[in-house]
């Protein structure tokens, strides 16, 4: 789909209109971060709650695809479970442990991420923001759920 309209940056402020084009993707299941071309060249990738159900071997592939899609200056968004509030903590070597947590690769519903953990694994993008998203009340037109970061970072 594409979409044309005035843009506007972080503080509301007018930048160059031109058309934007809009690719949604669902992955065909957990785990599908490489899961047939996308295309690309992008802009903006934004990722609404995928990456927590990746199991730690599949960030490899998933850095891969972001590092094939995303262009230089290029903006990667991303909502994922927050440490503490949501999701399973065990580390990643926990995960793989099947004598303590049951079978092998278990991840316990989604894994949980710290702001330190996402600027790890997302070490060579830039940080623009890191926060906990804005609870939002049930009859809200926006989404906002507190047990996610919401994430901007730049390439």
């Amino acid at each position: 789909m594409e979409l044309r309209g005035r843009l506007t940056d972080a503080h509301g402020h007018g930048v160059p209109s031109r058309p934007v084009t809009v690719v949604v993707r669902a992955a065909g299941g957990a785990g599908d971060a490489d899961a047939g071309p996308l295309g690309g060249p992008y802009d903006l990738v934004y990722d609404s709650g995928c990456f927590h159900h990746l199991p730690p071997h599949r960030r490899i592939s998933y850095l891969d695809l972001l590092d094939r899609v995303l262009v230089p200056g290029g903006h990667f968004a991303l909502t994922c479970f927050a440490a503490g509030a949501m999701g399973s903590e065990l580390s990643d070597a926990e995960l793989y442990e099947p004598a303590r947590h049951g079978e092998r690769g278990q991840l316990h519903g989604g894994l949980a991420y710290t702001p330190e953990s996402l600027r790890w694994i997302f070490g060579d993008l830039e940080e623009v923001e890191l926060r906990r998203m804005y609870d939002e009340p049930a009859d809200s037109p926006r989404f906002g759920e507190p047990f996610l970061w919401t994430a901007l970072f730049r390439r």
